[in-house]
């Protein structure tokens, strides 16, 4: 058995009040992109030698169906970015010897990147995972034949912003119109948004009626039902696993005889239902139940208050892994190069005397509603206009045209160079790390006055 290797360094992400993740990814113009520091560091205060540092942006989707002998289980690694030589030592050496090492990072995000999430469909029992990881690789020694490689993955929660509720394109009214197989029937639909997100009202207004244009309509034509499904479809592209189809939900309207005459008049229904959620993590954003919780605070009643609790609308879920985001822990529209989840809507018309009429409307649905998207939206413009001044608008208009590679050849430009702290008293001190401690690895202790 071989003898367990003790890194002498350890790496990290420099500690920060915000996310690492700056701008807002699925809007190209405020420049997507992750920006952050890799500190380096001696584990025991000891220099270590450094060949070269590398950094790799990688997106693991995972998929799992249910099978007769278990489960099958479909996993795909993607490398979006990247940088063999992030670090490497001056010309004319093989290694440097330092006790510390910052690399700065600026990695552009591409157009095509999916959204970190989780997604567990409790009636298929299949579950979807996206996540996304920067490794940093160390290459360590100061021979070829010693070299050692130390390697660190770090997760990186990525939000899409492209499919916010609000946006113009999705709350343009879309028209459909159907003829049954028998030219008899005429079916009309209108729906004023095509993207919804979790508790958002979705609205679908029908009209059937007997087909004007035909000339030899039959008699005693009638309306029996109407059926709305929303469904849900996973489709695997890769792994070899079968595609799946759900239905989230469903409603139905009967018509009774004396009602359900058909005529070139036609009769009109609205479908309106309060679209489903997994979780309410997003109620944040509502100022109802803000202000209902102050005025509870603030109650100068005695009456003690026991809150109802709806112990079916709770949902367990696996242990997620690290790098997914609460609020995409629900399903959402993704396209990944694994899987796709997609979403339409699908209205069943039952006729009497003619052929039954059957209509699948796509949709988008989004992780976020439209109270939470009205804030993100503030927020969406102030990023655009922030990387429009920071890094000018001929490089933010360039996002939107570029292929990436060239993208990440403009960012490296504008990226600070690496950090070294060579192994002496002055650098050790730069650290942050008091005098005695240099060259004793017992005695590493921070200096109150550096740090301030």
């Amino acid at each position: 058995m071989a003898p367990k290797l003790v890194s002498p360094l350890t790496a990290s992400l420099r500690a920060s009040n915000s996310s690492v993740v700056h701008g807002c990814s699925g809007v190209p113009r405020s420049l997507p992109r992750i920006e952050t520091v890799v500190e380096i560091r001696s584990s025991n205060g000891s220099p270590f030698k450094v060949r070269t540092v590398s950094l790799e942006l990688r997106t693991i989707q995972k998929v799992v169906l249910p099978s007769k002998l278990g489960s099958t289980e479909s996993v795909r690694e993607f490398k979006i970015y990247d940088n063999p030589v992030a670090y490497r030592p001056p010309v004319g050496q093989f290694h440097s010897e330092l006790i510390a090492l910052d690399i700065p990072v600026l990695i552009p995000l591409p157009r095509d990147i999916v959204a970190s999430g989780y997604h567990h469909n409790t009636q298929e029992n299949w579950k979807a995972m996206t996540i996304h990881k920067l490794f940093v690789r160390v290459a360590c020694g100061d021979t070829v034949d010693n070299e050692l490689n130390y390697v660190e993955g770090f997760p990186i929660a990525i939000k899409l912003y492209d499919t916010l509720p609000l946006y113009r394109q999705f709350n343009e009214p879309v028209f459909e119109t159907r003829t049954s197989n028998d030219k008899q029937i005429l079916v009309e639909l209108s729906m004023p948004v095509s993207a919804v997100g979790p508790r958002d009202e979705f609205v679908l207004f029908t009209k059937v009626m007997a087909n004007h244009h035909n000339n030899r309509l039959k008699k005693n034509l009638r309306l029996a039902k109407l059926t709305l499904q929303i469904k849900e479809l996973l489709e695997c592209h890769e792994g070899g696993l079968p595609s799946k189809l759900t239905k989230i939900y469903t409603t139905t309207k009967e018509f009774k005889p004396e009602e359900n005459q058909l005529n070139t008049q036609g009769i009109s229904y609205k479908f309106r239902f309060e679209f489903p959620e997994d979780n309410d993590y997003l109620q944040m954003f509502n100022n109802k139940m803000n202000e209902s919780d102050s005025t509870l605070g603030s109650s100068s009643d005695k009456t003690p208050y026991i809150e109802s609790y709806n112990l079916a609308r709770e949902k367990s879920i696996d242990k997620l892994e690290e790098g997914i985001p609460l609020t995409h822990i629900q399903g959402f529209t993704t396209i990944g190069k694994l899987y796709s989840i997609r979403y339409e809507a699908v209205l069943k018309v039952k006729l009497i005397n003619s052929k039954d009429i059957e209509i699948h409307l796509p949709i988008t649905v989004s992780p976020f509603d439209r109270i939470s998207s009205s804030y993100l939206l503030q927020w969406i413009l102030k990023e655009c206009e922030y990387a429009r001044g920071r890094f000018g608008r001929n490089l933010t208009d360039l996002v939107t045209t570029a292929k990436y590679k060239d993208l990440v050849d403009h960012l490296e430009r504008l990226s600070a160079p690496p950090l070294a702290y060579r192994n002496n008293r002055s650098q050790w001190q730069r650290l942050g790390y008091t005098v005695d401690g240099y060259g004793n690895s017992k005695k590493i202790v921070a200096d109150a006055a550096q740090i301030e």
